[in-house]
């Protein structure tokens, strides 16, 4: 007796369309481009199929002629070489997309049997598709591309944290820099004042505690100047790092003036709307709620996991055909398990959803009461506190070069001007920050955050 078990015509079609599968993530790259450039405002974006050669030779361009904050941005998400690592987390989650289109292989089985009284061989051979997996492949791939989509989304999102670091980390060097100019302004304004001692001292106005009490003064100026030196390498050697660029290697000079927060600013509940709408994390968190859904409606479909189909064709004394099925028994496994594991998922991600949309309202109000109070301390610090600093030296210096008064009111004056000065610094850094940690909290790049003002302030 001969048996000969055929899968059903389908197997063949589906054995063609495998056949024609291709991984291609080269979209899948342009969507994360597309999204990166909306998130940050920069036009060029690293690509994996762009060539390093055009990368560098950008990079070089941008280093030319001095860097601005919008170039630094440009230069780390080309340059950057953990965001171009990251990357692959896309190609990668294509694949797993194209797999999930696939059916599985069908299996073929054959057996050769001798009957132990003699006679002839016997054959039977089979070649069997699984009717369940072809159901379950639009579950499987609607799950795939949400997972895609989230990290799209994440991937988009570390790269505008990359660039909110970026613009932090600029503004943090440019600041160091001011230090450093204001430190050398410092020790030139001890050195006089300490070359007007000795002046004073050599025609007998003055007095040895004088020259020596100035002398200290410039000396410890000048170690300040020191600090000040090294804090700016290294704020410099950070911006290198999160630009992707050797430390050490070549001198960056920023060029980006200081910006102040505008002078208007979109109410609170409008900037935690921008914030619920653009931020990236809050999207790709939503596309995992999506993913979890989709995952239990899977789950709940998997109470029988394996059907199988074919046609069985059997030769005794007369060939005789007829369709066969094979399906697991859901007696001992229903998938309960699964099921509930699901729905468990299901609502963590939306317990997080939930909890990432507070985080962001909570940072827009913070960030907003930064940019308000750093806004009117500067104020304060530049057009008042540091107007009266230098006018009490001024007069404190001409009083002591008169003889009216002694070293000491020249001195605490110097000494209330130079922590003025340094304090201005800090404060034009904070207000900075402020600003960029708005940008940061509502999801959307500088420049269409100040558009945004300006046309909300003209409406």
């Amino acid at each position: 007796m001969a048996r000969n078990r055929i899968g059903l015509a389908t197997a063949a079609w589906f054995l063609g369309f495998a056949s024609c599968a291709s991984v291609y993530p080269a979209p899948d790259y342009d969507r994360v481009v597309g999204e990166i450039r909306s998130a940050t405002g920069s036009e060029n974006v690293f690509h994996p199929e762009s060539s390093p050669e055009a990368t560098e030779q950008r990079v070089g361009e941008l280093l030319g002629d001095g860097l601005g904050l919008s170039e630094a941005v440009e230069i780390g998400l080309l340059n950057n070489p953990a965001l171009q690592a990251a990357f692959r987390n896309i190609g990668m989650a294509h694949a797993d997309r194209v797999q999930a289109g696939l059916l599985k292989n069908p299996s073929l089985g054959a057996a050769l049997r001798s009957p132990t009284g003699g006679g002839g061989s016997e054959f039977e051979g089979g070649l069997f598709a699984s009717l369940f997996d072809v159901l379950q492949r639009p579950k499987r791939k609607r799950i795939a591309e949400y997972n895609l989509q989230r990290e799209v989304l994440q991937l988009a999102n570390r790269a505008a944290l990359l660039a909110s670091d970026i613009r932090s980390a600029y503004l943090e060097a440019n600041s160091a820099d001011r230090l450093l100019e204001i430190a050398e302004e410092n020790l030139a304004s001890a050195n006089q004042l300490s070359g007007l001692a000795n002046a004073r001292l050599e025609a007998a106005a003055g007095t040895v505690v004088d020259a020596n009490l100035a002398r200290v003064e410039w000396l410890e100026i000048k170690v300040v100047l020191r600090d000040a030196t090294l804090a700016s390498r290294e704020a410099h050697a950070r911006l290198c790092l999160l630009l992707g660029l050797e430390p050490g290697k070549q001198e960056i000079e920023l060029t980006e003036p200081w910006a102040e927060p505008p002078s208007q600013l979109l109410p609170l509940d409008g900037l935690e709307k921008l914030a619920l709408e653009k931020r990236l994390d809050i999207r790709a968190a939503r596309e995992a709620v999506k993913q979890a859904a989709a995952e239990v409606e899977k789950q709940r479909s998997l109470f029988a996991r394996n059907i199988d189909v074919g046609l069985v064709a059997e030769k005794g004394d007369e060939w005789s055909f007829g369709p066969g099925v094979e399906m697991a028994l859901p007696i001992l496994d229903q998938n309960k398990a699964q099921i509930a594991k699901a729905r468990e998922a299901l609502a963590q991600h939306g317990a997080i959803l939930t909890a990432l949309e507070l985080l962001a309202k909570q940072e827009v109000y913070s960030a907003m009461a930064q940019v308000e109070a750093s806004r009117g301390s500067l104020a304060i610090y530049r057009d008042d506190i540091l107007t009266c600093a230098e006018q009490a030296f001024s007069q404190a210096r001409e009083s002591y070069q008169l003889g009216k008064t002694t070293m000491f009111p020249a001195l605490e004056a110097q000494r209330k001007l130079l922590a003025t000065r340094s304090a201005l610094a800090h404060r034009s850094l904070q207000a900075a920050i402020a600003l960029s940690d708005l940008e940061r909290a509502t999801g959307t790049s500088r420049e269409d955050l100040l558009v945004k003002h300006t046309q909300e302030g003209k409406h």
